[in-house]
């Protein structure tokens, strides 16, 4: 069995652009090298072409470019990149000297190095700013600086030309690496609180949404609920009065029996009037305002401002003729599923696409989230059953597949009496 090590969530762009500077220096080192390795003293075509530096380099880029690295090194991924490059910057500088520049040039060599070294380390140390913070950015750049001068300062004597410009070589190289590296971290400082203040607020306001919407559903049931108290149950109750009534009549006074059952007729006719304007005002009104392709796209629309989902929206327009009990359905549906990729899905993309053909209407809602075991998920939570049972309601089939983020397909056999 394979061990995986636990990942570092990194910061935005850093792979990227760490990526894009390595193959930048693979790309120039070797023209940098032959440029001035003949004013060294290097000799042989070779030598001229490759440093010790090289190697490590073209590694790197391999482990950059390879997602099996990443997942197999986990938390140790960027680390050991890091290290890798110093090694490049300050080691392999080091060993170019030792094994390739003659000794009677070792000592100006040294300090065309030392500054190449010096944007090696500087970009090194930034992108330790950029990941960790300024603690660890303070002990690459004062670490590397001391090193790097170190490993020069045996190719060099007091009694040299070059041993005051190396002394302030030194100097200005840790303060500005330093100095930049300190500038940079409190950047990146404030980048992350205001990411992280950003997703606090995007949370609260998903959250008011949510809370908004809850209470706006809440309060639409009570008006109904108060409308079907005062109208509905009210002409039923006196339906059922007046049928008692003509009930016990019909034998003794059958004309006043029957008059008395003209009158509930009338009642119940009304109480008819009445539940059928009650569940007209059920309906999504939506549909009614804008049709069924423009009122899924606007929810799509409300649903991903509202959870911060990356939004792909395909939805055909002139759906035309199709039942009323079918269009409700079809928008229940979608309502319920984009319900719950915001709600459950800790999704980070939506997809919506409403297509129809001369045979069915098709309607899909995925997402990126973490998805669900269909075996083990409750389908109450889900409101999976409920969506099943819409979809037989008109004849459609609902298909619901879990495997990598979820997709939810709704699709309407479309008969010729309904076509759109």
């Amino acid at each position: 069995m394979m061990f995986v090590m636990k990942q570092t969530t990194l910061e935005p762009g850093l792979l990227q652009t760490l990526r894009v500077y390595v193959v930048v220096t693979m790309i120039l080192l070797p023209f940098l090298w032959h440029s001035y390795s003949s004013s060294f003293g290097v000799e042989g075509s070779l030598r001229r072409l490759i440093t010790p530096g090289q190697p490590v380099i073209v590694f790197l880029a391999v482990y950059l470019f390879f997602p099996w690295w990443q997942q197999r090194m986990g938390r140790a991924f960027l680390p050991v990149a890091f290290i890798l490059l110093a090694a490049q910057a300050v080691f392999g500088n080091y060993l170019t000297l030792q094994w390739l520049v003659p000794p009677p040039m070792r000592e100006s060599a040294a300090l065309v190095l030392m500054l190449r070294a010096w944007s090696l380390i500087q970009f090194l140390v930034l992108f330790v700013a950029w990941q960790y913070n300024p603690f660890w950015m303070m002990v690459a750049g004062i670490g590397l600086s001391l090193l790097d001068a170190a490993l020069y300062f045996p190719f060099l004597h007091e009694s040299s030309a070059f041993y005051p410009f190396y002394s302030a070589l030194v100097i200005g190289r840790f303060i500005a690496v330093t100095g930049a590296g300190l500038g940079f971290a409190w950047l990146i400082k404030r980048q992350r609180e205001h990411r992280a203040a950003l997703a606090e607020a995007n949370q609260k306001l998903a959250q008011y949404a949510a809370a908004t919407e809850q209470l706006a559903v809440s309060q639409e049931r009570n008006r109904l609920a108060r409308e079907l108290h005062d109208t509905l149950a009210h002409s039923l109750s006196g339906a059922a009065v007046q049928l008692e009534a003509v009930q016990a009549l019909w034998d003794v006074k059958p004309g006043e029996a029957r008059q008395m059952l003209d009158q509930a007729l009338e009642v119940t006719q009304s109480g008819l009037t009445e539940a059928r304007r009650a569940l007209h005002s059920l309906r999504a009104s939506p549909l009614e305002d804008l049709g069924l392709a423009l009122a899924i796209s606007d929810m799509a629309k409300s649903t991903a401002a509202r959870a911060n989902l990356r939004l792909e929206l395909d939805a055909q327009n002139h759906i035309e003729n199709l039942p009323p009990e079918v269009e409700q359905c079809i928008y229940r549906v979608a309502q319920e599923a984009m319900a719950n990729v915001a709600r459950h899905a800790e999704a980070a993309s939506l997809r919506v696409t409403l297509r129809h053909d001369s045979r069915a209407l098709t309607l899909t809602i995925a997402d990126d989230g973490n998805g669900f075991n269909l075996a083990e998920v409750n389908d109450t939570r889900y409101g999976l059953k409920g969506l099943h049972e819409r979809a037989e309601m008109i004849g459609a089939s609902l298909q619901v597949d879990s495997t990598s983020g979820t997709t939810i397909r709704l699709i309407v056999p479309i008969h010729k009496g309904d076509k759109p």
